[in-house]
C-alpha cells in the first residue's frame, strides 16, 4: 500500500491568466478540479497500485466532492474534517507553466495521524507542503516515521521553491535528518534552491529537468535518464506529482532508481496532456 500524506485541496485553473490586465475583465477559460500535491500523487498511483491518501480537510460541500472525487479514482481515502477547505488558483500561461496562489485551508492544520490509517504502508510518500505549517509537520513527521520503523520506504518532493525559503536552510535540514527519506524529488528550480542553501539529501536524489534528462544520483554516482520531449503541452499542473507516482510503484515493483525515474517520465508525459493534475 502507497499512503501519501498532505493536501486535498481545490485547483482553480485558469488558462491564460498569467498576462491579466489589471482593472477591467479578462477572458480566460476557468476549469475548476480537484488538486493537493498528495491527493494528485495518490490518484495517478491508485490504477497501477493500492494508494491510501491521508489529510485534512474542511467540513463542507466542497470537501465532500473532492473526497468523493479521490475515491472515484481508485484512492482509500482517510480524511479528518474541520473548518475550510483549502483551494489554489492556479494562473496557466501559453506554454503550460503556471503560477500558483495557494491557500491550503484546513490542511495546514492536519493533526495526529490514527495509527490506523498507516496499516499496511509498503511506502510513505509526503511533499514539503506538509511542513510548512507546525501542526501539520508534526504529523507528517510522527506518520512517515512510524511507518518507517514497520519496514515502509520513504519519499520526500521538495514540492516549492517558496516553501524552502520559507521554511529555510535549518528547517529543511532538519526535515532531511528527522524523515530520513529514501528517495527525494526535487525539479530543477528547487534543486538549485537546495544547492544554494548547502543541502545535498542523501539516499537517492532525482532531479526532473523538464524536456532535459532526468537526473538521478544514488549509490554515489549521477547519471542521466533521458526523456521523451512533449510539444503539446497544454498544462504542467500535476505533472512532477505524475512523475513521484509513477517512479514509486516502479520501485515497489522492484526497479532500479534509472527504471523508476524512467516509468516517472512516462506518466508525467500523461499530466501534460491533459488540463488540470491526473
Amino acid at each position: 500500500m502507497l499512503v501519501v500524506i498532505g493536501d486535498l485541496v481545490a485547483d482553480l485553473i485558469v488558462l491564460g491568466g498569467a498576462a491579466l490586465e489589471r482593472g477591467t475583465d479578462n477572458a480566460a477559460e476557468v476549469r475548476l478540479t480537484r488538486g493537493g500535491s498528495a491527493a494528485n500523487v495518490a490518484a495517478a498511483a491508485a490504477s497501477q497500485h493500492p494508494s491510501r491518501f491521508i489529510g485534512r480537510v474542511g467540513d463542507d460541500t466542497l470537501a465532500r466532492a473532492l473526497v468523493g472525487e479521490l475515491e472515484a479514482a481508485g484512492v482509500d481515502v482517510r480524511v479528518q474534517r474541520h473548518g475550510r477547505t483549502g483551494a489554489i488558483v492556479v494562473l496557466v500561461d501559453a506554454v503550460g507553466e503556471r503560477t500558483m496562489i495557494t491557500d491550503r485551508g484546513a490542511a495546514a492544520e492536519l493533526d495526529a495521524i490514527d495509527p490506523a490509517w498507516l496499516a499496511g504502508a509498503d511506502w510513505v510518500h509526503v511533499p514539503l507542503y506538509g511542513f510548512a505549517s507546525a501542526p501539520s509537520a508534526r504529523a507528517v513527521t510522527d506518520g512517515a516515521a512510524r511507518a518507517a520503523a514497520r519496514g515502509a520506504g520513504v519519499s520526500l518532493d521538495l514540492s516549492s521553491v517558496a516553501t524552502m525559503r520559507a521554511l529555510g536552510r535549518e528547517e529543511l535540514r532538519r526535515v532531511l535528518v528527522e524523515l530520513k527519506p529514501d528517495v527525494v524529488f526535487a525539479n530543477e528550480d528547487e534543486a538549485r534552491t537546495a544547492g544554494e542553501l548547502g543541502l545535498q539529501p542523501s539516499g537517492v536524489y532525482v532531479v526532473k529537468r523538464g524536456a532535459e534528462p532526468v537526473l538521478v544520483a544514488a549509490d554515489g554516482q549521477v547519471s542521466e535518464v533521458p526523456v521523451q520531449r512533449v510539444d503539446d503541452v497544454i498544462d504542467s499542473t500535476g505533472a512532477g506529482d505524475a512523475f513521484a507516482a509513477g517512479y514509486i510503484v516502479a520501485a515497489l515493483e522492484g526497479a532500479d532508481p534509472r527504471q523508476s525515474a524512467r516509468a516517472g517520465s512516462m506518466l508525467a508525459m500523461s499530466a501534460l496532456r491533459r488540463l488540470g493534475a491526473l
